[in-house]
């Protein structure tokens, strides 16, 4: 069974994720902003676009702080436990896309979010 402290952590993980996935999804919003609906940028050049954005970096920055808790994580929490939390992610980054971005969520998300924290409940016990 996992502590609290634990969950806090693994939840932590989870959010610093979901923050990374926002701040990527800013610097393509970005990208696409400084083109016109009939361009399209081609793999290298939207490499090289992407790295004049500074949402990109930090975006990276969040990913790698978030990869170094994991690994802190890790050292105290068995894998098998620990890596279902990593799909609080797929809850957090639509609800958040939704309040920031305006997508919409369909009922067969809210259906999924029920699974996943059902399932999280399961693992945690």
């Amino acid at each position: 069974m996992l502590t609290y402290i634990q969950i806090l952590y693994l939840t932590g993980f989870a959010f610093l994720m979901s923050l990374g996935q926002i701040l990527f999804k800013k610097t393509a919003l970005s990208i696409s902003d400084t083109l016109n609906s009939e361009q399209a940028l081609g793999l290298i050049d939207g490499i090289l676009k992407a790295l004049s954005v500074p949402w990109l970096y930090l975006a990276l920055s969040v990913y790698g702080l978030a990869t170094i808790f994991w690994l802190y994580i890790l050292q105290r929490i068995p894998l098998p436990l620990a890596y279902p939390f990593s799909a609080l992610a797929m809850v957090i980054v639509p609800i958040a896309a939704s309040f920031i971005f305006g997508d919409k969520l369909t009922w067969s998300y809210w259906l999924g979010v029920f699974l996943i924290f059902s399932g999280i409940v399961i693992i945690a016990r």
